[in-house]
This record gives C-alpha cells, sequence and structure tokens, in this order.
C-alpha cells in the first residue's frame, strides 16, 4: 500500500469515527483528550533543536522560490476596480475576525503590540510553491481601532458582492468580553452602513486556539446559567437597524453547539428573553461541526451552517506525501484545493435538513501552527470562483432555506489563510471571483 493511499484511507477513518452511533459528548471528549495529547508531544519536541532534510537539490529549488518571491504577483493578479453595488437574491455572508488592533489581554499574553499580524509576519514556507507569507494589498497591516480602516473594508464588501460581516463574538464568564474594541466601534457608528449578526465563539480561549481545556486564558463554563447571562448580555445589539434578520428574527450564530449543557432549556430561555427585549424570537443557526448526524433543530435550532473546511476536510485528496518539506519533522496535512474543486467533493450538501452551505476561499493556518498546519494547497481565485458559483446555484434551487444565503469563511482570517481582502499576490482577484459568481445567472427551472 503506497502512502498515499495511507493518508487516504486516514482521512476515511476520521470522517467514519464522526458518523458512528455515540453521543454528541462522548465524541467530543474523545476529540478533546487526543487534541490535549498532541498537545503536550508537540511542546516537547519543540524542546529539541531544527533537522532540514539534507538534499542540496531540494535546498537549491527551496532558496531560489523563496528569492524569486520577492515583490511577486500571480499570472491572475487582478487590480482594483469600482462596481454598482451587487444587487443579488442571494446573500453572501463572510466571516468577520476583530482580532486585529492591540489590547489589554494580548499585551498581557504576548507582549504589548501583540495582534493577530505578528503570527502573519512569522509564517515561512514549509516546500517549493507554499504560498507564506501572506501579505496584505491595500489595506497593509491595518489596525481595526481606526475607523477608516473598517469603512473601507466595507466599503470593498459591497463592491464586491459581500451583502454582510458576520463577526466573531467572544464572551466569557463573568461577561468578560475579548477584542470587543473593533465591533463596539461599529455599533456606535451608523455610518459604518454594512449588514451584521454575531456567530458566538462560546468555546474557551487557548494559548494554541484549541478550543480545549489546555492553556485557558479566558474560560466559559458550559452552564444554562452562563447561557442565559450570555443572551442577557447580547440582546441589546439585536435592536441595531443593520442587524440581520431573517423572517423578522434576529440572526444568531453558535460556533459550538455541541457544548451546550441541556440545550432545550436554553434556547427556551433565549426565546424568552429576545422576545422580552426585542419583541421577536431569534432565528438560531447552529454551526456543524464534525458530526454533522446531528440535527440540531431537534433541539430547538432553526438552522444549520457549514464551516468549511471541517465539512469538506476528509473528502479531500491528501497530497502530504507528494510535497517535500525542508524540515525533517514536519508534521502538517495538505490536502489538494484544485482536486477538491475539480471533483466537487463539497456537493454533499444535505438536504434532509436545513442546512446554509459555505465555501472558503482558501485555507492554511500555517501562521498559527508553522509545521503542523493544515495546508489547503494550490487554491486561485478561479477554482474558488468555480466552488462559490456551484453552491449559489444549489442555494437558488433550495426551497426548504428561510433565505437564501451561502457563509464566506472568511473576510479577514489571515492567520488561517483564510480571507478575501486583497493580498499581494493576487491583488483584488479574489474579490473579483466573488463579485462575479454572485451576479451570474441563476438556474434553469
Amino acid at each position: 500500500m503506497n502512502l498515499y493511499n495511507c493518508g487516504q484511507i486516514n482521512e476515511k477513518l476520521k470522517g467514519l469515527f464522526w458518523k458512528l452511533p455515540l453521543s454528541a459528548e462522548f465524541k467530543e471528549n474523545l476529540r478533546v483528550r487526543r487534541y490535549e495529547r498532541i498537545l503536550v508531544r508537540e511542546a516537547a519536541a519543540d524542546a529539541g533543536s531544527l533537522r532540514i532534510v539534507a538534499d542540496n537539490d531540494l535546498l537549491s529549488s527551496y532558496a531560489e522560490y523563496v528569492l524569486e518571491s520577492y515583490d511577486a504577483r500571480a499570472e491572475g493578479y487582478v487590480g482594483y476596480r469600482r462596481h454598482d453595488e451587487a444587487k443579488s437574491d442571494v446573500l453572501l455572508v463572510a466571516y468577520y475576525l476583530t482580532q486585529f488592533h492591540p489590547n489589554a489581554q494580548n499585551d498581557s499574553w504576548w507582549g504589548r503590540g501583540t495582534t493577530e499580524w505578528n503570527n502573519v509576519c512569522k509564517a515561512v514556507p514549509q516546500f517549493t510553491g507554499h504560498y507564506q507569507p501572506r501579505k496584505p494589498g491595500e489595506l497593509g497591516y491595518y489596525d481595526l481601532r481606526l475607523k477608516c480602516n473598517m469603512q473601507r473594508q466595507i466599503e470593498l464588501a459591497k463592491n464586491y458582492g459581500v451583502g454582510a460581516f458576520c463577526f466573531y463574538y467572544y464572551w466569557f464568564d463573568g461577561g468578560q468580553r475579548l477584542l470587543e474594541g473593533p465591533l463596539d466601534m461599529f455599533l456606535d457608528d451608523s455610518n459604518l452602513d454594512m449588514p451584521f449578526f454575531y456567530c458566538w465563539a462560546n468555546e474557551n480561549w487557548t494559548k494554541r486556539f484549541s478550543g480545549t481545556s489546555n492553556d485557558v486564558l479566558m474560560e466559559i463554563t458550559q452552564s444554562s446559567e452562563n447561557y442565559t447571562a450570555f443572551m442577557r448580555d447580547v440582546v441589546h445589539d439585536f435592536s441595531d437597524e443593520r442587524y440581520l434578520r431573517i423572517d423578522g428574527k434576529p440572526v444568531l450564530s453558535v460556533y459550538r453547539p455541541s457544548l451546550i449543557r441541556d440545550p432545550e432549556h436554553v434556547i427556551s430561555e433565549w426565546r424568552r428573553i429576545c422576545k422580552d427585549e426585542c419583541g421577536s424570537e431569534p432565528y438560531l443557526i447552529a454551526v456543524q461541526e464534525r458530526d454533522t448526524n446531528i440535527d440540531w433543530s431537534a433541539v430547538g435550532f432553526d438552522a444549520e451552517s457549514e464551516f468549511q473546511p471541517k465539512q469538506v476536510q476528509h473528502n479531500c485528496r491528501n497530497i502530504t506525501k507528494q510535497v517535500r518539506p525542508l524540515r525533517e519533522d514536519f508534521g502538517g496535512t495538505v490536502y489538494d484545493y484544485a482536486d477538491l474543486v475539480e471533483n466537487k467533493r463539497y456537493a454533499t450538501w444535505s438536504r434532509d435538513k436545513k442546512v446554509y452551505p459555505a465555501v472558503m476561499p482558501m485555507w492554511d493556518n500555517t501562521a498559527r501552527r508553522n509545521h503542523r498546519g493544515t495546508i489547503f494547497h494550490g487554491s486561485t481565485p478561479e477554482l474558488y470562483g468555480r466552488w462559490l458559483a456551484d453552491t449559489i446555484d444549489e442555494v437558488r434551487r433550495r426551497r426548504d432555506l428561510d433565505k437564501k444565503m451561502v457563509f464566506l469563511n472568511a473576510w479577514n482570517e489571515w492567520g488561517e489563510g483564510a480571507y478575501l481582502e486583497p493580498d499581494s499576490l493576487w491583488g483584488y482577484a479574489y474579490l473579483d471571483a466573488t463579485l462575479r459568481a454572485i451576479m451570474q445567472d441563476g438556474p434553469n427551472e
């Protein structure tokens, strides 16, 4: 059996595990324990010395690639073009991260002035042809304390067909919030005119972005009382005129629905509080996790949403053994983005329950994980545009969705290599592909 087949079998086994008829809590506990053991092993391995592959040809190829990347532009680079605001029957919603500004917590944990840009800048290519580091284009290494930066983001989003932002909302024990400055600035200024709603990241904030109980920096106690307190704190924002509603209901997405203890009770309380405070019940979306068999509507959610690459990863072609890393201890996983799109491995849309689909323009979290990242190699604007156009067609054909809506991961997740904002290599090409996809004709009925 060759190494490629071993990788594929491993991915299939992971996928089968999440389909086993075991409780979500049991599977999640196994996942957390496994990941915590991995973190311990990684910390021990990092204490050793760096070992580079002894291959002069490989080293020469790598050096040439790095040196030629100076001020490089892709063949498909696209410059800025101003467009009339897109009018479409399908709403594109991009996840938005407010990490890009200095704040007291990051100063304390990582050093004064640290932001997500610190991770982005220190990423290095792990093999020849690996697109790292990711360098921003027009917006530069922006600071979200400056209103002009958010204003330009909104202008760009609207210019290229993105209709709403889904802000990650960070709320922890005792009502503590994190990365709230840019969001509060947005709420205070109605001239920042962009439809929006929240995705509550209802998990612990940890040193390694693991969401586990390992190296916790800010904690969420998973109790009904805490979840009720969260809704009491956030419900007042639902009255903002820009806040997105579906069928008159303010939308709230929950990133880790499996962590909710007694979800029926929690959701009942949420609906009561929201009805009392803003006159209507919320429209609740459960973000799908690894186990997509769970029917979240059975406990009170209105719908579910995909979150890529979680739903496509186990269907993708693993090409880790086909790349040639420089490090002997390279521990990352490399998937083939072109194969994902050309063979429509994303087309596993659920039609037996209400699920809003999602698309990712690219994905590569090397900036956060160094030589242990998950890399979807070979993304291009053209491939992304094909995936998005196909997904838009699917949404237009659906009759069960309460709103024709597609999630994009993401607007600005630079640390995960998942963004639509212009960069130095492609310019505005991913944004341009977004506009072309949303403006295509609808399917033939």
